[in-house]
């Protein structure tokens, strides 16, 4: 049974990891101790009423917390994640779940591999949307080849973020935001060696205001395997949507996954090459308690390694800067002096 130690308690922190901790704990009690601590240094107990929450102000106060049986949940900026992570490996934590991206850049990166091999630590980065419902579905409709190869993938993300947009100017471009869990998606699904074959952004504007490279983003990917990839985001979108499309030679697949935390169903609907409905199926799907279920099933020993460990994501990483540079949001190396 483990413990859960949040580092950042900001919306990663508090609205997401927290409240599907909470869901995950009441689901399987068995596989979580209750008690959570909390490493943010601007929260304070005396303004967060719940129970089970102990809080710190940085990861030297924590006590309560043995490091073999806690996972550290690492909700900082991701340009923090390396940070973040080696002051946690110091102290002997070893079982890490990391928010997603799990780096922007390849700097840091880098200085996560690094940490990662000095300490020996074991590092899973939150891709709720590989342990969707609705997902298993799509793996188990590929596998058995009931419709032939899988030819293309198109994965949309598609919602309204303009006032986080305005208040919050953390992010630089919109291939950081939702992208991230399409690649995740993409490489779990077509194959995880991919070349980035094109990529766009646009911009967002907001009555007087345009925030640069913030509006939509896309990305064409040509897996080893010859399937095809498109992801794209709309972060100006009025109608929020998330959508996977697969194209298979003869029969199309269109799955719609759950859009909020308020509902926890899927959809998919599969179609004939004349656009002939087949068959619909709704089901229950919370992806999130499910992630963090299956990733303290992993560290309890009672389940392989999930897919998105470091490796996985290193190639996620890769690719979207390689999606980056191929926008000029990136200075390509061979330019630098």
């Amino acid at each position: 049974m483990q413990q859960s130690l949040i580092l950042g308690f900001g919306r990663a922190g508090r609205q997401l990891h927290l409240h599907c901790l909470r869901k995950a704990m009441a689901n399987h009690p068995t596989l979580f101790n209750q008690n959570i601590g909390v490493v943010d240094p601007n929260i304070h107990s005396c303004n967060f009423k719940e129970k089970n929450i102990k809080f710190f102000s940085n990861l030297r106060e924590v006590e309560g917390f043995n490091p073999l049986s806690t996972v550290v949940h690492v909700c900082t900026p991701p340009e923090l994640h390396g940070e973040a992570l080696e002051q946690a490996a110091k102290l002997g934590f070893t079982k890490f779940i990391i928010e997603k991206p799990l780096s922007t850049t390849i700097q840091e990166l880098e200085k996560i591999h690094e940490i990662n091999k000095k300490y020996n630590l074991d590092i899973l980065v939150v891709a709720n949307w590989l342990s969707s419902s609705l997902t298993f579905e799509l793996v188990d409709i590929i596998q058995s080849r009931k419709y032939g190869p899988l030819l293309h993938i198109v994965a949309e993300q598609n919602k309204a973020r303009l006032s986080r947009t305005i208040n919050n100017k953390s992010h630089g471009n919109s291939f950081d935001i939702e992208i991230p869990h399409l690649m995740a998606l993409s490489l779990f699904l077509g194959g995880s060696n991919v070349e980035v074959v094109a990529a766009n952004t646009s911009d967002m504007y907001i009555e007087n205001h345009v925030f640069p490279h913030m509006g939509t983003a896309s990305i064409d990917l040509l897996h080893s395997n010859g399937i095809t990839s498109k992801l794209s985001s709309n972060l100006e979108s009025p109608i929020r949507e998330r959508c996977i499309r697969l194209y298979f030679r003869d029969y199309r697949i269109i799955g719609y996954y759950p859009c909020s935390q308020e509902d926890s169903y899927a959809w998919i609907n599969i179609y004939s090459s004349d656009n002939q409905l087949l068959d619909k199926k709704v089901m229950y799907d919370d992806p999130l308690p499910r992630n963090f279920s299956d990733y303290y099933k992993y560290f309890n020993d009672s389940r392989d390694k999930p897919i998105s460990d470091l490796d996985f994501n290193s190639r996620i990483v890769t690719a979207l800067y390689k999606a980056k540079e191929t926008c000029g949001l990136i200075l390509s190396e061979e330019y630098i002096t």
